[in-house]
This record gives structure tokens, C-alpha cells and sequence, in this order.
């Protein structure tokens, strides 16, 4: 198979940590949920090892730009796409996942919705299943500017003004914060460290074991 996904290469879909740390605990036809799912771009290395994938996000565009992105990579068959806002989702949710990913979401929720998303998604990983999170850091220089230019509208969130118009919440997570909130719900943490994403931004990245 050409590994190619939305023309982007497959060794540039997702972190080098996913890659190197999270793929190699997966097995084929596993359950995977991505909570803010967008056109799949952080899932799709996963989709690539034949792992089934619901990809959730109130984005409907994103999703079916997705639709066409799997068909076109020859992925058919392992994408179901749910349009929903994420918490009403999770808080509805009864099913468990062998995965459950939260890739480069948190950073556009506010911090009192995050933790309890974070709770849910935890809920609905299976027994010995993952969950595996990337979030901007309080070391991104962001994170200073913001606290120098703005007041918080929640816990280390402020509003961030599009170019285009709009605003949208922005959240931080201090270094170990996820690591300490996923280990107080019981989780084992496998992996955590803090990187530089392709935008240039600094994030946390987790990835534990219920």
C-alpha cells in the first residue's frame, strides 16, 4: 500500500512519538476513538495498521473531507464519522475502545470541560486499552504572551482572535498536569514528554494505560 494520506507522507501524519511509542502496542482490527477528529490527519498512521476508527468532531466538513481522504488511501471500511460536539457525546456514550485519542484538542477547550472530557474519554477506554493526548504547553511562548496581553476566561484558557474574525478558547497545560489527573483515575502512565509541534508550538504529550 502507498502509505500516502491528504497527499501528506506517511513518516509526516501525526507526532514521531506516536509513531515510535503508541503503534506498537496496537493490534489490527482494534476499536479506536478520536475525540476532535477533524479531516484525520493525527489518526491516520493508526488507520494505516488496520485498526477500526471512529472519528468524532462537530466539524462536519472535516469529516467528510476525511471520508474522501480514507477512500483515496485505501482505508475504506475503517472510518465511521460522528458529527457531535464531544462532550454531549461522551457524556452519552457506552461504548468502550481498545484506543481513545485526543490528539491536539484540549488546546481549543476550556479547562473545566477538558479535565471532565478527559474523565469521560478515560471512561470509554476498555480495560488494559489506551488513551493518548497532546495539549499545548504552559512552555510555549504563547502561554506567556497570553497571560501578559489578556485576562483567563477559565483556568490558563484565554480567548484567541482569528485573522479572520472570531474568537475561540485557547487552553495550556502545565507540565506533568495530565500525567498527575490520568494516574489520580487510576491510569499507568507509558509514555510523556514535552516537544515542539509542526506549527512551533510546545506540547504535552501523554500516553497511559487504563
Amino acid at each position: 500500500m502507498n502509505k500516502v494520506y491528504d497527499d501528506i507522507a506517511y513518516g509526516d501524519l501525526g507526532y514521531p512519538e506516536l509513531h515510535e511509542h503508541l503503534l506498537p502496542l496496537l493490534q489490527p482490527s482494534q476499536t479506536v476513538l478520536d475525540i476532535g477528529f477533524g479531516a484525520g490527519h493525527m489518526c491516520s498512521p493508526v488507520a494505516f495498521a488496520n485498526l477500526n476508527i471512529v472519528g468524532l468532531d462537530h466539524n462536519l466538513y472535516g469529516l467528510e473531507h476525511a471520508l474522501k481522504c480514507f477512500k483515496e488511501a485505501g482505508l475504506d471500511g475503517l472510518l465511521t464519522i460522528v458529527n457531535a460536539e464531544a462532550l454531549g457525546y461522551l457524556q452519552e456514550n457506552v461504548t468502550k475502545y481498545n484506543l481513545v485519542m485526543m490528539s491536539d484538542f484540549l488546546m481549543f477547550q476550556r479547562k473545566t470541560d477538558g479535565r471532565e472530557m478527559m474523565r469521560l474519554a478515560y471512561d470509554a477506554v476498555q480495560p488494559s486499552g489506551y488513551i493518548w493526548i497532546t495539549a499545548l504547553s504552559t512552555g510555549d511562548a504563547f502561554y506567556g504572551a497570553m497571560i501578559e496581553t489578556q485576562e483567563s476566561i477559565d483556568e490558563d484558557t484565554f480567548l484567541s482572535y482569528s485573522p479572520c474574525g472570531g474568537a475561540g478558547p485557547v487552553c495550556f497545560y502545565h507540565p506533568l498536569e495530565i500525567e498527575y489527573f490520568l494516574q489520580s483515575l487510576g491510569a499507568k502512565i507509558v509514555f510523556q514528554t514535552e516537544t515542539m509541534n509542526s506549527a512551533g508550538g510546545m506540547v504535552n504529550i501523554i500516553l497511559a494505560q487504563k
